[in-house]
């Protein structure tokens, strides 16, 4: 009986595919609400907070004025129009503070563990979207479920679920946008119009740069009327609707646009392409200036924090898809693509690739690793599948090895094993993983915890060893620790007091962002963290 039910089982699988993929985002939102608490504080999570809530005031003085005087708004007294950061989207952060009243959420510790959450929420709908992307592209949800395997067991991105609200969950609805994206290309209707439009419009209001999306998206539309694949009436009636659509959500999530929505969108825009930021940053094992940064300083990053499978996957798929494309030209008449699928490619090609290559043309400015850049990770994931796709049925095709595939399914469950393993044994600090193609000594090459969330770490350990009902901090600047307090127990909390000078601290800790040398007082340090047996933070007992 046993037999004959395993052998049964892929035809149920088969025939209800539902069970097993509703069964994998149901474990990975369980897996969220199980460890979203565990995650410490990036040092932009304040700001972000600060972003929602200057805007959320500004709504409630037009529509809800009583409520503008709401205690919580105090910090918050600076208008729309002249707070510093009023061009950045808010889609994600003035819901968030909203949400935070809804629920009455009364201690700091309550409104970012709420928001570690709501992020994750957020980034487990854009696995879902990418896991319907790589379905459709290669016709199989079994193909689906892997690709959505590969974007959690990607240890950078999988941290950042839980804190990034600006570049993961960018990514997150970038890869939403392409999903719906895809279905409007392929069968241009009104439904997939609107839905398409929302997308767009809070993907660009998370980020000015998901205009990259409708661009793609009436480029394609285009492309395909030359082809006589969509009839031009229907592109244009339907491409027009998208197109106005989407400006007006835009515009309509996006308050700091009200006033003059094409002027202060360019302006947006403008300071998006010359962002204000002239930082150093660590390099293979060189200080470089954010603003003259080396042409490969992504694709290095990109290299060296990725899966080492899912690189060799991705130059294989790249190099099938570039092939493709130039046989297609020579001989179907300088076509792109001949069928639905290599359109995908196609498409997935150069939605990862164009942002890349335009980051180098323009010496664009990039901070510590490429978190800038997550948002082309689902479409370069996407262009690993198809490598993998091919390395799979290449030996079919050739009527070679009859075990092959069985071969690289080893090796893919192989790999998955690895990722997963060093995941467990790095958490909550999975986003300083880096594969073996960055090689060792990182600390000296490499930004390591450059958002600050092993502070955390350091603070716990302070507080278990140390009874004393106040202690003083001292750590390098900028630094996330003095907002890390937020996560920890509120009876804690007051304990701690930040000094910037660290002669009167008790302790000293530092995640050697800047500072790639020991510090000459080495011999006080009474605590580390470690990560793949490279130094992420220290704790140094200074005074007592």
């Amino acid at each position: 009986m046993r037999k004959v039910a395993s052998l049964r089982l892929p035809a149920v699988l088969d025939q209800r595919p539902w069970l097993p993929v509703g069964l994998f985002f149901g474990l990975l939102l369980l897996l969220g609400l199980w460890i979203y608490s565990d995650y410490g504080m990036s040092i932009d999570e304040r700001i972000s907070r600060d972003n929602g809530m200057v805007t959320l005031r500004y709504l409630f003085q037009r529509f809800a004025p009583e409520k503008a005087q709401h205690p919580a708004f105090g910090p918050y007294w600076v208008p729309l129009p002249e707070y510093q950061d009023r061009d950045y989207g808010v889609a994600l952060e003035t819901p968030l503070s909203y949400l935070e009243f809804v629920l009455d959420l009364e201690t700091m510790r309550a409104k970012f563990l709420f928001r570690h959450l709501a992020t994750f929420v957020v980034c487990w709908g854009g696995c879902v979207a990418f896991y319907q992307l790589a379905r459709r592209r290669f016709g199989s949800w079994q193909w689906g479920l892997l690709g959505a395997l590969w974007l959690v067991l990607s240890p950078r991105l999988f941290a950042d679920f839980f804190y990034n609200d600006k570049d993961a969950v960018f990514m997150a609805l970038f890869a939403v946008g392409l999903n719906t994206g895809v279905r409007l290309v392929l069968r241009p209707t009104l439904s997939r119009v609107l839905w398409h439009a929302l997308a767009c419009a809070l993907t660009i209001d998370v980020r000015i740069m998901g205009v990259l999306l409708p661009a793609a998206t009436l480029a394609l539309l285009l492309v395909r009327v030359v082809y006589g694949e969509v009839r031009p009436g229907r592109a244009l009636g339907l491409g027009g609707l998208y197109a106005a659509l989407t400006a007006g959500l835009v515009v309509a999530f996006w308050p700091y646009l009200w006033p003059a929505p094409l002027d202060n969108f360019l302006l947006a825009w403008h300071n998006m392409s010359s962002f204000r930021w002239d930082g150093e940053v660590l390099y293979l094992g060189r200080i470089e200036r954010s603003v003259a940064l080396p042409w490969h300083y992504p694709f290095v990053w990109i290299g060296v924090t990725t899966p080492l499978l899912y690189v060799v996957t991705f130059l294989i798929g790249a190099v099938l898809v570039a092939c493709r494309v130039l046989q297609n030209l020579r001989q179907v008449g300088l076509r792109l693509w001949r069928t639905e699928q290599e359109l995908q490619d196609v498409f997935f090609l150069g939605m990862g690739m164009a942002p890349l290559i335009a980051v180098v043309v323009m010496h664009a400015v990039l901070y510590d690793g490429w978190r800038q850049l997550y948002f082309v990770y689902p479409a370069l994931l996407l262009i690993a599948l198809r490598g993998l796709w091919s390395t799979v049925h290449w030996a079919a095709a050739q009527r070679l090895w009859a075990q092959w595939p069985r071969v690289v399914g080893a090796i893919v469950t192989m790999s998955a094993v690895v990722v997963a393993g060093k995941m467990i044994e790095a958490h909550p600090l999975q986003n300083v993983y880096f594969n073996p193609l960055a090689g060792s000594n990182l600390l000296q090459r490499f930004e390591m915890d450059y958002w600050g969330l092993s502070y955390r770490q350091g603070l716990e350990y302070v507080l278990a060893t140390d009874n004393r009902p106040h202690i003083t901090i001292s750590t390098p600047q900028p630094s996330s620790a003095a907002f890390s307090i937020y996560l920890l127990p509120e009876a804690e909390q007051h304990r701690f007091s930040f000094v910037d000078d660290m002669s009167k601290a008790d302790y000293f800790l530092s995640t050697y962002r800047g500072h790639t040398l020991p510090y000459e007082f080495a011999n006080k340090e009474v605590y580390q963290t470690r990560v793949g047996g490279e130094l992420v933070m220290s704790v140094f007992r200074m005074h007592w």
